[in-house]
């Protein structure tokens, strides 16, 4: 399942060339498959799987367009950094797409209730999560 919203207009790259995705994963087999997608759509990608390396991501954040962040990760929990980014004031409106195996309407409401802008439950197609980030960044075709 894939959900997201539609930006009313295309987000434009906040370097102005090329989107930079943060992938949030524990996963490194799944982040991996997800860079290589990414990146030869033209992607830039960063990629973090625990707290620590989220953090010094979040330092960098103005050179994100985006974050897929899981939400099961060894020492942190996707939706307690979904509402940290909502609460930040330079973060809050930072896209960020849910990717998870949790895919009960419970959980996906509560995903969306906690200010996620997309929700892809795992497995997922790639080309589901593709149609997502480009849904939220405004380039669906």
């Amino acid at each position: 399942m894939s959900i997201a919203r539609h930006a009313e207009r295309k987000v434009p790259p906040r370097n102005g060339t090329q989107y930079v995705i943060l992938v949030v994963e524990d996963d490194g087999d799944l982040a991996q498959l997800i860079f290589d997608i990414f990146m030869t759509a033209g992607y830039e990608l960063r990629w973090a799987s625990n707290r620590s390396e989220i953090n010094r991501e979040m330092k960098r954040a103005a050179e994100i367009d985006l974050v897929l962040m899981d939400i099961m990760l060894p020492d942190a929990n996707g939706l307690q950094v979904l509402d940290r980014i909502r609460q930040h004031p330079t973060l809050k409106a930072l896209p960020v797409i849910l990717m998870t195996g949790k895919s009960s309407t419970e959980d996906v409401l509560a995903g969306l209730s906690a200010g996620a802008d997309g929700y892809v439950s795992k497995p997922f197609q790639i080309s589901g999560l593709m149609k997502a980030v480009k849904q939220v960044l405004g380039t669906a075709s």
